[in-house]
């Protein structure tokens, strides 16, 4: 085989054109024009209760309407299941307009369709709807006399102990109790979710803003009863997710049966109000930390106490503990996890779900745990760095977390970081140094792919296809690099499909999963047609495949699920942030004003992907630290600033310099190309390590996310909060 070429060097995204300039289409972009009916969906006004009546008549009279679906007359849809596979999943157990149940506000109970989406809006602000309305609860202490033990998440189990927890931190030279409270927050991906469905001959053709276009084509076969030949699910692009478009949510069955009702194309689109209402969020987290140390700073016990939120019909419990149980080296452990229903949608998965909350907490107690030992942060991170799973007791397939520190201590310079808060100040700021650890599992969820070369006009062309989608992270980068690389063959003249359930299966687009997924499947498809064509591996496939005179050729291969460990190793990827803040405690206003991030996550493909992964992963973090809170008011039981006016994220000035490096050791434990994900790694411990920096710059310690002007004001007054 001829010696990779690409791999590893700073090739552009193949895709990148038609983004820029609008070629790229979405799903919202395949159908224009007087042949398209456009859907709207009306939400609950209520949070919890039953509809005693809903009168459509107005709405059915308005210009233009051509169809009202109310829970009276709309299709029933086949159940699906809840728990992510290959054959689909759905955010609720309950179908939607199954019945007259209310269970939280913006709750979908009526779609209206229309010749124009004005149109379709008008309509459903004439629906009439009477509630008998139900007592709810919004906030985890409303519900307080709800809380129960879920028992686990992806058959991990939540409550678990090892050792002697109680016995240790008794016994130890010091200890630290510490609570930390992480607010709801939401994806708030650019794109909305939006839904185009037709049926042609009983055929349903679908274009989804997706990151699961395989489970939508089984779930849309299950729901409507129809044979999986008979679907199709089409998404080229998808303008940003973060766990938000994994599930069928009730727009895209809905879509698709007002189109079989009328025999046109519907459109359904979410306006932004629509989907930080309705589409699954980050749950809230009250997280208490108990660590037993010795004077040396070795951890001898630590208590993780999670109190979390689901919904009132169905359960998810964000995952902290998954994290903090092997971490770092603890011989005695004690994981527990309580969750409280509530009036909402049912929460789910957000980028990096159970590390990103965790992290906040374990990294900020370890914070303070090195503050009471009189150590620098980074010295009792290593005192505590754990070669394997405490609780599996694996070793990691590949693990470099020390070289991070070293890398990330040089690069940002904190060897000069001075022991005592308040001891750097510039003009009218304080300023801090903190830091963090990063952690993601390494996920590979399956894929297949085919690779295919035909002669054309005497070159040889290749065309990679699965049916994966490119949520952004550029999917369709990384499988060009990867079969140049291994056949022989220059980029220009490789062309990948994605984003079509006709094409091989692919996992989700989620877990950080995707490029470990697929890429390999690319190298051992090149390798089955290197043994098609008998060529040798000095030898490019694409020669010898231009010498066989052969006109086509073509060759598959499928990778098997690894879900973070096999019989031999736990699979993990790590990394370090170091930040930089500045304070002006007058009035609160924390900046961040320098990153410095190092990451261990085998094998770089693409380094300016990469970049752009790990940079949004961190800006991500700069979000969850500052800015993003999802406010429920109890009074209406819905979230009260859902928009981009209310719903803050990071804009330009908000984001520092970021410097952001990696060690691109590969892992070939886990798989031939030996490439971990990265999606999510960069937003773990990134709110730690801003909330770290602001107790370093001023003395006053933030346990409550986001980390705002009025809580810093209040804890100068009242003390850590």
């Amino acid at each position: 085989m001829t010696a990779p070429t690409l791999i590893g060097t700073a090739v552009s995204r193949v895709d990148g054109r038609k983004k820029v300039t609008g070629a790229a289409k979405y799903a919202a972009d395949f159908m224009k024009g007087s042949q398209i009916a456009h859907a709207v969906l009306l939400g609950s006004a209520v949070a919890g209760g039953r509809i005693t009546k809903i009168d459509t008549q107005n709405a059915e009279g308005a210009p233009g309407v051509l169809l009202v679906l109310t829970h009276k007359n709309a299709d029933r849809f086949k159940s699906l299941p809840t728990d992510i596979g290959q054959g689909g999943v759905a955010p609720e157990s309950r179908t939607p307009l199954s019945d007259n149940c209310i269970y939280y506000a913006g709750q979908c109970i009526a779609v209206v369709v229309a010749e124009t989406a004005e149109q379709a809006r008008f309509g459903a602000s004439l629906i009439q709807v009477d509630y008998e309305k139900d007592n709810w609860a919004v906030t985890i202490e409303e519900a307080a006399g709800t809380v129960y033990k879920p028992k686990q998440f992806a058959h991990e189990p939540l409550q678990l102990k090892r050792g002697d927890f109680d016995s240790a931190f008794a016994a130890a030279d010091v200890r630290l109790e510490a609570m930390y409270r992480t607010p709801v927050e939401h994806s708030c991906a650019m794109e909305p979710h939006a839904t185009i469905a037709e049926w042609t001959n009983g055929r349903l053709r679908v274009y989804n803003s997706t990151q699961f276009i395989v489970g939508d084509a089984a779930g849309l076969s299950t729901a409507f009863d129809i044979p999986l030949d008979n679907v199709e699910v089409i998404c080229p692009f998808t303008g940003g997710m973060f766990g938000s478009k994994a599930a069928m949510f009730p727009q895209i069955l809905l879509a698709a049966a007002a189109a079989r009702r009328l025999g046109r194309p519907v459109r359904a689109v979410l306006t932004r109000q629509d989907v930080l209402t309705t589409i699954p969020h980050r749950t809230q987290t009250i997280q208490k930390f108990e660590l037993g140390a010795s004077v040396d700073g070795t951890l001898t016990a630590m208590r993780h106490y999670t109190l979390s939120h689901t919904s009132l019909q169905d359960e998810f419990a964000e995952p902290t503990n998954l994290t903090s149980r092997h971490l770092y080296e603890v011989p005695n452990y004690h994981g527990v996890h309580e969750l409280v229903r509530i009036n909402v949608v049912k929460p789910a998965w957000v980028r990096a779900p159970g590390e990103a909350p965790c992290q906040f907490a374990l990294e900020s107690a370890m914070d303070e745990l090195a503050l009471r030992l009189r150590m620098d942060p980074v010295a009792l991170r290593r005192r505590n760095h754990a070669k394997g799973h405490g609780q599996t007791g694996k070793p990691y397939s590949s693990k470099y977390l020390l070289e991070c520190y070293d890398v990330g201590e040089q690069r940002f310079g904190w060897q000069n970081r001075p022991a005592a808060p308040r001891s750097m100040r510039e003009g009218d700021s304080l300023v801090g140094w903190g830091m963090a650890t990063a952690t993601y599992p390494g996920y590979l969820m399956g894929a297949t792919v085919r690779v295919s070369l035909e002669n054309s006009g005497g070159q040889v062309r290749a065309t990679v296809a699965t049916a994966g989608s490119d949520v952004g992270t550029g999917l369709y980068t990384m499988l060009a690099i990867t079969a140049s690389d291994h056949l022989g063959l220059p980029m220009e003249q490789i062309e990948v499909k994605l984003g079509d359930s006709s094409l091989p299966p692919c996992a989700v687009a989620g877990g950080s999963n995707l490029t470990a997924s697929t890429a390999p499947a690319v190298l051992g498809a090149c390798r089955e047609m290197r043994k098609k064509l008998g060529c040798a591996d000095d030898v490019s496939i694409a020669s010898a495949f231009q010498a066989s005179g052969m006109g086509a050729i073509e060759a598959t291969c499928q990778t098997t699920p690894i879900f973070g460990s096999n019989d031999q190793f736990t699979f993990q990827s790590f990394g370090a942030h170091f930040v930089e803040v500045r304070v002006n405690e007058d009035i609160g206003r924390i900046r961040v004003s320098r990153i410095v991030s190092v990451f261990d996550c085998g094998r770089i493909i693409s380094p300016k992907t990469a970049r752009s992964q790990y940079i949004g992963g961190i800006v991500f973090g700069i979000g969850q630290a500052l800015l993003e809170e999802l406010v429920y008011d109890p009074q209406i039981g819905r979230p009260i600033n859902a928009d981009l006016a209310g719903y803050l994220v990071p804009v330009q000035a908000d984001v520092p310099d970021i410097d952001v490096t990696w060690l691109d050791k590969p892992d070939f434990h886990f798989n031939p190309i030996g490439c971990r994900g990265l999606g999510e790694i960069g937003i773990t411990g990134v709110a730690a390590a801003i909330a770290n920096a602001v107790f370093h710059a001023t003395g006053v310690r933030l346990r409550e996310l986001p980390l705002s002007p009025e809580k810093f004001l209040a804890s100068q007054k009242t003390g850590p909060r």
